[in-house]
């Protein structure tokens, strides 16, 4: 039986968005009491600039292992931009091919040029139904 599914049914609708200048001593605090692995960094101007995201590897890698302060560092400093975004119609399979092509574990999902959710690899695959 083949699977149908798009990668509206797999992502993440309870993503979270933040400014640039937010620390990363914030963002941690918010990624534990929410339970999310990466966050949006918003644009500073929509015209000219792109989305940018945080995972807990940038942090791990970019601020840890560098042995940066938490408290003194601001997500804009570390983040990857820009951001891989997918249709919300987009089957999963060929997102899935998209983000590893790219070498990425998490794109943004668009619907009528809104962000409505992030999907992930890591979610692509513990909800995956196909055979």
């Amino acid at each position: 039986m083949e699977d149908n599914s798009i990668v509206f049914d797999v992502m993440m609708p309870n993503f979270k968005t933040i400014d640039g200048v937010t620390r990363v001593s914030e963002l941690l605090i918010m990624m534990r009491d929410e339970k999310i692995n990466a966050a949006l960094i918003k644009p500073r101007d929509k015209e000219n600039t792109v989305y940018g995201i945080v995972t807990l590897k940038d942090i791990a890698r970019k601020v840890i292992a560098a042995r940066r302060r938490l408290n003194e560092t601001h997500v804009y400093e570390i983040m990857s931009k820009p951001v891989l975004s997918v249709g919300y119609n987009m089957p999963v399979p060929y997102a899935a091919r998209l983000l590893t092509n790219f070498n990425v574990s998490y794109a943004m999902v668009m619907k009528n040029d809104d962000v409505v959710g992030m999907v992930s690899l890591n979610g692509m695959v513990t909800q995956w139904k196909g055979d």
